[in-house]
């Protein structure tokens, strides 16, 4: 039924499409700081649903792809 799984379980978070600041942080391992800075300067996508702030799970595999661009070797001329 409904009260079979508690709020927090593994299978929730699983789910889970949208994460708070921290969640989101906690995820690519980095300080909750940081993370406000990235989502406040646009460098990672957040959404607002209702007056929360939302980091969608895609905006976070978007990031770290584009870190993987950005560190590749330049070429110098």
């Amino acid at each position: 039924g409904l009260g079979d799984r508690t709020e927090g379980s593994r299978s929730d978070r699983a789910e889970k499409v949208l994460l708070c600041v921290v969640e989101a942080a906690r995820r690519l391992g980095i300080g909750r700081t940081l993370m406000y800075e990235l989502v406040l300067s646009g460098e990672v996508r957040s959404v607002h649903v209702g007056r929360l702030r939302k980091v969608p799970v895609e905006a976070l595999r978007a990031y770290v792809a584009a870190l993987g661009n950005a560190h590749e070797p330049a070429v110098v001329p």
